[in-house]
């Protein structure tokens, strides 16, 4: 089997290999995998990084889903994420597909999942918080127009060619197939003469036989005659089992159909039995992802006037911003049988840029290896992969490997080097971490060019039940004697004075960026902690580190009512805080490794960073107000105000949203954003943002999209004015296979 597996993923295999160089992209979606559960498909979508759950809307069902989230800085320093990445759902017959969108994520952080047809589903944060739940019931609707057949299908039997020679193991498969044959012709007949108890204990005796040709005929047709027999819970259990164990089979959709006459709420009841769970899966292949390319251009003119003396100039000048295509490739295959699950996945994002000042580059997001076992308590990752905890610092080329059950007792392992954008040479590491239950104990040791980087050890608390859940987490680094990372986090559902509302809350204090050797480096002209180590010690080092490291505290509650059927109202209120920085290093000189006053050294390693100030207690307010179905079916609009204030600047922001679909292709999404701050000096800061976005799909697997978009920002102060009109558009067409 393991031949096979790798012989399969041949193709895959060589992409992974030939793209491991590249350096990694701010791409926030991570994977989306399906799994059918009790109480439906639950699809959980995880993320890059961690982050908060806020709310969701609609809140039980339509073709658009919302999930709104704030993100959470993680034991890493962390990048910007970037709009519009798309991830599609793998296949299924049970339920309508669906595409994960990233949207807003430096105003109104969301994503914004399209179904396909009308769902209904339920939504909740992973446990791992850096992923969402979503739980989608199979359709209620009729999954084909065709009648069900009343009697099974057998074929003629199968017989080796004249003269073949068999080995002894095809002996006893042929007979195996012989025996299971006529158990079916036995049951059909059993059926057709309305004998429904005479047809489920043949077909019990089917089943009871080593797996054959047979063997998923028969699982779907014993529930058919438990059904006619009167034991719809029995039935049940048997359609349930069968959607388990060949869920991307042909018949899956027509025992959802069976399935879906049974359940008033389009969901099999879980019963699972001994027997059941001794069923094998038959081996099953699934390819599929997107391939997408995207242009954007962006121009602006920006009018600078400036009084002095009495005396106004204005200076004007216009400017493309940015001219580029876009090509990103999401491919993923996977394998599945009775005991272990395997995929491989390949995520690539290429941009062309057509301006001089602006390099071209390709970047590898994904390029790793997976196999989990579904009989054993195992999984194996090896290649480009996004950290999935563990004090591990973000993307990172290597291996990742863990066994047991988490909640007894399971061991994990992790090796790499970090992949990153800083230049110069990317640090090491290999940390383990044990699972039991509620809490999770890890141990990481980092370096970069031989040289100690990071040494940490750390704990994750995580509680979870229908309506409440918590997380808890600590990073302590003892190379530096500091505490890293402090955070606690939750929410809960149905406070006593309004029992349909949503609270969550979160604590956080954290080193920024987080504390590693490397932070040394900000502000040097170098970018290799060897070249400081020539004129400091690895002390000396150690402490520039420190020194150039902030401390940020974070507090922040927010709470969600739903009003009525088509009104969610929520709020959020936040207080941060940052220090500031002392003046750090010192200029050297090259001849004699001597510190010298600053500005007169002819080099500097060190670089001279001067005092930075705290940006004091910084205080934000936001309200929102969500309503759907308002003005036709399936239509959400959105409005939100920000109130924010600190020791330099107040103002406020509106936000306006509106999404409609506007026929079976074509949907339409409209925002303005209008912002206005004023500083400690009087200088005032407006800005206006309309956009307008369109897509459309077509032919199923097609979909083209292109939004336009302008922005408006006048800056004014005692002596200087500017204003600057920026006109963006892009568009892109995605394939999705």
């Amino acid at each position: 089997m393991r031949k096979h597996f790798f012989k399969r993923h041949s193709f895959f295999g060589g992409l992974l290999l030939t793209l491991l160089p590249f350096v990694a992209d701010a791409q926030p979606l991570d994977d989306v995998e399906l799994e059918f559960q009790n109480k439906g498909v639950v699809a959980t979508i995880r993320l890059t990084g961690p982050v908060q759950y806020l709310r969701h809307f609609p809140e039980s069902h339509g073709k658009t889903l919302e999930i709104y989230y704030e993100r959470v800085q993680d034991v890493a320093s962390t990048e910007a994420w970037v709009d519009d990445e798309v991830r599609k759902s793998p296949p299924s017959k049970l339920i309508p597909g669906f595409t994960v969108t990233t949207r807003d994520q430096l105003t109104k952080p969301k994503l914004v999942i399209e179904f396909s047809r009308e769902a209904e589903f339920s939504v909740e944060p992973g446990k791992d918080r850096r992923s969402f739940l979503i739980t989608i019931r199979p359709d209620k609707q009729p999954v084909s127009n065709a009648p069900l057949p009343f009697l099974p299908t057998i074929g003629a039997e199968a017989k080796p060619a004249a003269g073949t020679i068999l080995k002894p193991e095809e002996v006893a498969a042929a007979e195996i197939n012989r025996q299971a044959r006529a158990l079916m012709m036995q049951a059909r007949d059993a059926l057709a003469a309305k004998q429904n108890d005479l047809a489920v204990e043949v077909l019990n005796k089917l089943l009871l036989l080593p797996p054959n040709d047979y063997t998923q005929q028969g699982q779907e047709w014993i529930g058919v005659a438990r059904e006619r027999s009167g034991q719809p819970d029995k039935a049940k259990v048997e359609y349930d089992l069968y959607l388990r164990l060949y869920p991307e089979s042909a018949g899956a959709a027509r025992v959802a159909q069976r399935l879906e006459g049974l359940s008033d709420n389009g969901s099999a009841n879980s019963l699972m039995t001994a027997a059941g769970g001794d069923k094998k899966q038959a081996p099953s292949v699934t390819t599929f992802g997107s391939i997408s390319s995207r242009y954007y251009y962006g121009r602006s003119n920006v009018a600078t006037t400036n009084t002095f003396n009495g005396v106004t100039t204005t200076d004007s000048q216009s400017m493309t911003d940015q001219s580029m295509l876009i090509t990103s490739v999401d491919a993923s295959e996977r394998y599945r049988n009775e005991n272990y699950d395997s995929r491989l996945v390949f995520r690539d994002v290429n941009t062309k840029n057509f301006l001089s000042t602006q390099p071209s580059y390709n970047r590898a997001i994904a390029a790793y290896g997976e196999i989990k076992g579904r009989t054993q308590d195992y999984l194996v990752r090896v290649g480009r992969q996004s950290s999935m905890g563990g004090g591990v610092m973000g993307l990172f080329d290597g291996l990742a490997a863990s066994y047991g059950d988490a909640q007894n007792l399971r061991v994990n392992s992790v090796a790499g080097a970090l992949v990153d954008y800083s230049p110069g040479p990317k640090p090491r590491f290999f940390g383990a971490s044990v699972d039991r239950g509620a809490f999770s104990f890890y141990g990481i040791n980092q370096t970069v060019e031989g040289t100690l980087d990071r040494r940490a050890i750390g704990s994750e608390y995580r509680y979870f039940d229908d309506k409440r859940n918590a997380y808890g987490l600590l990073d302590y680094d003892t190379y530096f004697n500091a505490v890293n990372a402090a955070q606690f986090m939750g929410m809960t559902k149905g406070l006593s004075l309004m029992p349909d509302s949503t609270f969550s809350f979160m604590l956080d204090h954290r080193k920024t960026p987080s504390l590693s050797v490397r932070n040394a480096l900000n502000g040097a002209s170098t970018s290799s902690v060897n070249d400081l180590l020539q004129t400091m010690s690895v002390s000396s080092l150690r402490d520039l580190a420190m020194a150039r490291t902030a401390t940020a505290n974070m507090g922040q509650v927010g709470i969600t009512v739903p009003v009525r059927e088509k009104w969610q109202v929520g709020g959020d209120f936040r207080l941060t805080n940052t220090t500031g920085l002392g003046s750090s290093g010192q200029t050297i000189d090259p001849l004699t490794g001597l510190p010298i006053s600053q500005g007169t050294g002819t080099q500097t390693t060190q670089g001279f960073v001067q005092t930075t100030p705290g940006r004091g207690l910084e205080r934000s307010v936001t309200g929102q107000v969500i309503g759907s179905s308002l003005y036709k079916q399936g239509d959400i609009w959105s409005a939100s105000l920000t109130l924010s204030s600190s020791g330099t600047v107040n103002g406020h922001t509106a936000f306006f949203y509106n999404h409609n679909q506007i026929n079976d292709g074509w949907m339409l999404d409209t925002t303005l954003q209008m912002s206005s701050f004023k500083d400690q000096f009087g200088g005032t800061t407006t800005q206006i943002m309309p956009m307008l976005r369109g897509s459309y799909r077509f032919r199923e697997r097609f979909t083209f999209d292109t939004d336009l978009s302008y922005q408006k920002i006048n800056t004014s102060g005692p002596q200087v004015t500017t204003d600057i009109a920026s006109l963006f558009y892009s568009a892109g067409l995605r394939w999705d296979f």
